[in-house]
């Protein structure tokens, strides 16, 4: 399971257009934690925008030996965090309870140029130091990822990828990352639960995309789904890791339990065929119902 990133911003926020759980509870959260931990899973990924994530985890780190390494997201909206870029850090490793992040990323492409000559200098001292490993922006167009890509001093990237943002929009542009030494992550493996939801039930802007979800329907029984959205993803070599969110430690058992027992394989190819003609609708942030 080491090629799977938990995401966290289940722990602080209600989160996803299929959530009907609302936010776990400390007792919830320890037995995801603990049984993330017991299968290998040991990065998290949050945000300091994430409401209470960070410090749920932090809580988590005081009553545990398990240490997870940590991917934590510059919050621009956050006003009542250190300006300073080298106590804003600091106070996120108080937090967390750890001694390093294994990234610290800008949340999204405008942070990133807006801020990142700003900051470059005490980044780069706060890595050569230990306390971040690796600098790394959250994306989600081919062209965001290009223009990152000319900075070397980026080490990772995360980015959506499912079986609708798929290899059709995405493989070229990650394979030319992984060549130049770029780490990759993906998200979005199950589109916010959109692959789960009844695709009558869908408004707004979200009805131009009922046809490429009933073709995604039409390829495997409601119960396969989840197998062939985690695994569609997960299969891929030239992705690192594929970050995944639960709200509960039953949801995490049945994706460990899907990636064991994959039973979707060769329905890979037929994704492949569907073509989402507006890539705008496929960014959650832009969803109206």
């Amino acid at each position: 399971m080491s090629k799977l990133i938990l995401g966290t911003v289940q722990f602080g926020l209600n989160y996803g257009i299929n959530n009907l759980r609302g936010k776990p509870n400390s007792n919830e959260i320890k037995k995801i934690l603990d049984f993330a931990f017991k299968n290998e899973i040991d990065i998290l990924d949050t945000a300091e925008v994430y409401g209470e994530s960070q410090e749920r985890i932090g809580e988590y780190h005081k009553i545990s030996d398990n240490k997870f390494k940590i991917i934590t997201k510059y919050g621009n909206l956050r006003n009542d965090l250190p300006t300073n870029i080298i106590d804003r850090v600091t106070n996120n490793l108080t937090i967390l309870n750890v001694n390093n992040l294994y990234c610290y990323m800008f949340h999204n492409f405008n942070d990133y140029k807006s801020l990142f000559s700003l900051f470059r200098k005490d980044l780069l001292s706060l890595k050569r130091n230990g306390l971040i490993k690796k600098l790394g922006v959250s994306l989600h167009s081919n062209d965001e990822i290009i223009e990152v890509l000319r900075n070397d001093e980026i080490d990772l990237v995360q980015l959506p990828f499912n079986l609708l943002d798929n290899c059709n929009k995405r493989e070229e542009i990650l394979k030319k990352a992984k060549k130049k030494g770029v780490e990759i992550h993906t998200r979005s493996v199950f589109l916010q639960g959109l692959f789960f939801k009844d695709s009558d039930k869908l408004k707004g802007n979200l009805l131009e995309l009922k046809e490429d979800l009933n073709k995604i329907k039409g390829l495997v029984s409601k119960e396969d789904m989840n197998d062939l959205a985690l695994n569609y993803t997960y299969s891929k070599k030239y992705i690192d890791y594929v970050l995944l969110g639960v709200d509960s430690v039953d949801q995490l058992k049945d994706n460990i339990h899907c990636i064991n027992n994959n039973t979707t394989k060769s329905i890979n190819s037929e994704v492949d065929k569907i073509i989402v003609k507006n890539s705008f609708i496929l960014n959650p942030s832009n969803w109206k119902e």
